[in-house]
């Protein structure tokens, strides 16, 4: 009954989001607070188009300089964020559903560590999903329900989706956060 009671709570502590955010875990992260004095000083940036290495030239060339500017690398430790999470402790993170986290520190299942906006602190780990190559992170704007072929899906207005295909006919492939695949109509979607 507690654990409803809770849920219930965060629910309406947060009706900015589209659907019902998972529960924040609520064990101590007292582990964690005492690893920071060991934590390393890599910054890590927030674009993934800023580089991490010197400025030293090369006698090789850049393979990134050589793609096509349609074609992005990610950093394979970036992350939207599904839900909006408001902090409760110096050390985590404020997030809006449609932000974009680099994760630093998995280490603890249900507390992730990563850096959003130049800040870095914990969030919850199941407000976010991976976003792979070529994935965008897209904003739905009307209530609506869509179809993988075989099984429906209702997209709320807010939810935050990512593509995974690209756009025919007017149609897209598309993910929600549980990893469940549709074709949604691009009139409905907007980038985040």
């Amino acid at each position: 009954m507690k654990n409803s009671k809770s849920a219930q709570m965060l629910r309406q502590a947060d009706r900015t989001s589209p659907l019902p955010a998972p529960s924040s875990p609520v064990h101590s992260r007292r582990m964690l607070t005492a690893r920071v004095g060991r934590m390393s000083s890599v910054e890590l940036p927030d674009e993934p188009d800023k580089s991490l290495s010197s400025n030293s030239a090369s006698p090789c060339p850049s393979p990134v300089k050589q793609m096509s500017k349609h074609q992005r690398l990610l950093p394979t430790n970036l992350y939207v964020v599904l839900y909006n999470f408001k902090s409760r402790h110096a050390d985590e993170l404020d997030l809006k559903a449609g932000y974009k986290v680099t994760v630093i520190d998995t280490s603890d299942p249900d507390w992730w560590k990563g850096k959003c906006l130049g800040k870095i602190g914990y969030f919850p780990s199941k407000y976010c999903t991976k976003l792979q190559a070529g994935e965008r992170a897209l904003q739905v704007t009307h209530n609506l329900q869509v179809s993988d072929g075989e099984c429906g899906m209702m997209l709320l207005r807010d939810q935050i989706v990512i593509q995974v295909g690209e756009e025919v006919d007017g149609m897209m492939l598309i993910r929600s956060g549980d990893n469940r695949q549709a074709v949604c109509p691009v009139k409905f979607l907007q980038e985040v």
